[in-house]
This record gives structure tokens, C-alpha cells and sequence, in this order.
């Protein structure tokens, strides 16, 4: 439009400027073809010649126009229809948003073969159909997304693998992050959820192999990180558990920060403890980390844990009564560990100890055995039986 308008100011600036040129002399032309002639004036002919000028360009743009007509409604009718698909878009989405996950299909999509991003309408759509519990729609959805963007893989397999996650469909996600992982393995999102999968379906070995990559890149919150960890290594402790050497490289395997973690060390300590192993190594880290940390835990295997001289090890654990004296689980252990020493009067010292500190079955049942096999008192050796025993019935309930 305003290229017009220059135009038609240039061509008005030309025709006065020709006026004014011609006005003293308007000079003469004449045509003459065959028995038919034309004469008039110079600045007539020159203007006559701009006016038909203009009709024929004016002539030949409304023919353009005629003809370039039905493309210009397919056009317009096209936008309109690309709009429409974009008001059902944020329609469907805000539906589903907001919870109404039927309505949201159906507005995802009403127009979705006009759109410009049919991948939205499809993925949210997917969405939708979880929500409602229609699987095979939602399949068929994820299947349509790719069709229509096959360039897209990596958006449909991590919306695929969210959802079927959503749904404890756990193996068919991990299927679908493996094969993600290994188009891009550097994907941040794609480790996370993969890490996620491991953890769910309990392959340790394969999330322990994954969580260093996954603590590298920050991918988890702290705390996140360190219960897929424990979880993660306390499965692979778990996995060797049944010879000696296979669970002492699996401990090997641990990092260091991992091997002063009590609840680790107390699983791989009580193992030691159940099979009558020995490990002078582990025995050192346990005493380490209570010294700087109280742990029940830790202490109650220690002191089932059979070191090879059971004096020593009594003098060990002497060193903490003056600061937990009244603990149970301390004179318990010092009691089990007496036992072993062959100190009996010691050893019902530290039973008797513990039960007044704090009633347990395990300590009942100590002082019990204690009284029938090496004191020889089986009659108040009963008494604790009884009282263990009513201990346990009562936790029962």
C-alpha cells in the first residue's frame, strides 16, 4: 500500500512538472494510419499515454488477483483453521491442568490435523488418556507423535518412559530408557529417570554403576542421592552376602564416605557376626566411626561380632562406659562379648546392667542362657526366659 501511494505522488509530481513545461508551448502530434488520423496536442498525447498506462496496470492486477484468488481463500481459510487448533491447544491444556482429563482429550484433538505442533497435542493427549487409565489410547497417542515428528525421539521416549513409570509398568520403562541412554547418554533427565528404574526393579549392580555419573552431574538433591546410594550398595552387600571373599570385594567396591555410613557397616559387620567370619580391617572402621558417632546399632554387632582375641576386644569397649554407661545396647554387647572371654561373673554384671537400664528380650535371653549353662542357676535362669518371652508377646500385639 504505501509503495502505491509513492507511485501515484511520483507520477502526480511528473504530470505537473510536465504541465508547467508545456504550458506556454503545448506543441503538436499527429497519427495517421491509413484514411484514419489523429491530431491533437503533444501534452495531451503524454497525458492520454500516462492514463492508459495506469488502466492497463490497473487491468492487469485485477486479473493477478482473479487468479491468485482461490489460493488466497485456501490461505485465509488455512490460518483460520491453524487459530482454531491453537485456541483447542490451550484449551486442552488448561483442562488438563486443571483436572479434567476427558475434556482435555477431546480438545487436544479436535483440530489437531491443522496444527502447526501436533507433537503438543499428541504428548498432552498421551497424558490425558493415563490420567483416565486409557493405556492403549495413550500408546497410540505416543505412536502418533512419532509419525508426525520423527525427529522428536527423545521427547516422546522420556514423556513414554514418565508415564509408564507413572503406571508400574517398570520394566517396559526401563526398556524404553536404555534404549533413550544409549542415543544420548549424556541427557541428564534420561540417567535420573534410569537410576529411578534400577532402584524400583532392584538391580543394584547396574544402579551402583549409574550413581557415580548421576552424583557427578548433581542430577539429585543430596539427600535424595544418598538414600538411592545406601538403598544401591546395601543391595550389592546383600548380593555377596553368602561367601566371605565375594562380600569383602563388594565392600571394597564401596567409596569411602559409603564404608563409614553405620547403617552399611552395620549390615556388613552382622554378616561377619552371623557366619563367625573375622575382618581386622572392618573391625578398625567400626571402632573409627564410634568414636566419632554413637550408633545402637553399630554397637549391638559388635558386640555379636567374633574377634579373634575376645580380651581385647572387651577392652576395647570398656573405654565407652564412662561416657555410655547407663546405654543398653553398650552393656549388652560388653555382657556377649565377656561371654566369649569366658568371664562369666563379669558378663552377668554387664546383663544384669543392661535389663536395668532398659528391659529387652535380647538381654533376657543372654542372662538366661548365661544362668543355665555356665552359672548354674536354671531357676532364675526361668524367670528370664519368662520375661523375654512375655517382652516379645507384648510387641506382637
Amino acid at each position: 500500500m504505501g509503495r502505491m501511494l509513492v507511485r501515484l505522488l511520483l507520477l502526480i509530481i511528473i504530470v505537473l512538472v510536465g504541465i508547467l513545461i508545456v504550458r506556454d508551448d503545448p506543441g503538436h502530434l499527429s497519427l495517421r494510419y491509413r484514411d484514419y488520423s489523429v491530431d491533437t496536442t503533444l501534452a495531451f498525447a503524454v497525458v492520454a499515454l500516462i492514463l492508459v498506462m495506469l488502466l492497463i496496470n490497473l487491468l492487469l492486477r485485477l486479473l493477478r488477483s482473479l487468479f491468485h484468488l482461490p489460493g488466497s481463500i485456501h490461505s485465509l481459510s488455512q490460518n483460520r483453521r491453524y487459530a482454531k487448533a491453537r485456541r483447542q491447544l490451550n484449551q486442552g491444556l488448561i483442562d488438563l491442568a486443571e483436572g479434567r482429563f476427558e475434556q482435555a482429550e477431546n480438545h487436544l484433538m479436535r483440530m489437531v490435523d491443522f496444527s502447526d505442533s501436533p507433537l503438543v497435542h499428541y504428548l498432552a493427549a498421551a497424558r490425558a488418556a493415563q490420567l483416565q487409565g486409557k493405556h492403549d489410547a495413550r500408546d497410540n497417542y505416543l505412536k502418533e507423535a512419532h509419525e508426525a515428528n520423527p525427529d522428536a525421539e527423545l521427547a516422546i521416549g522420556v514423556t513414554q518412559a514418565e508415564l509408564q513409570l507413572a503406571h508400574q509398568q517398570t520394566e517396559q520403562a526401563l526398556a524404553t530408557l536404555t534404549h533413550l541412554h544409549g542415543v544420548a547418554p549424556k541427557h541428564d533427565y534420561v540417567t535420573m529417570l534410569l537410576a529411578r528404574c534400577y532402584l524400583d526393579l532392584h538391580d543394584w549392580q547396574a544402579l551402583v554403576e549409574l550413581l557415580p555419573d548421576v552424583r557427578r552431574r548433581k542430577l539429585l538433591l543430596p539427600a535424595r542421592l544418598r538414600e538411592m546410594e545406601l538403598a544401591g550398595y546395601r543391595g550389592t552387600l546383600e548380593l555377596a552376602r553368602n561367601r566371605q571373599a565375594d562380600l569383602e570385594v563388594a565392600w571394597s567396591r564401596l567409596p569411602r564416605d559409603l564404608q563409614a555410613e553405620p547403617e552399611l557397616l552395620c549390615y556388613y559387620l552382622d554378616q561377619f557376626a552371623r557366619n563367625n567370619w573375622s575382618d581386622a580391617d572392618a573391625e578398625q572402621t567400626l571402632l573409627r566411626v564410634l568414636e566419632n558417632q554413637w550408633d545402637d546399632c553399630l554397637i549391638e554387632v559388635y558386640g555379636r561380632y567374633r574377634s579373634r582375641d575376645a580380651t581385647t576386644q572387651l577392652s576395647k569397649a570398656e573405654k565407652w562406659l564412662d561416657d555410655y554407661g547407663h546405654n543398653e545396647q553398650l552393656l549388652l554387647a560388653l555382657g556377649r562379648i565377656a561371654t566369649r572371654a569366658s568371664l562369666w561373673g563379669k558378663a552377668q554384671g554387664y546383663f544384669e546392667a543392661s535389663i536395668g537400664a532398659r528391659v529387652t528380650p535380647a538381654a533376657c535371653l543372654e542372662l538366661a542362657e548365661l544362668l543355665e549353662n555356665q552359672l548354674q542357676q536354671p531357676e532364675r535362669a526361668v524367670k528370664f526366659y519368662r520375661q523375654g518371652l512375655g517382652l516379645c508377646l507384648e510387641r506382637k500385639r
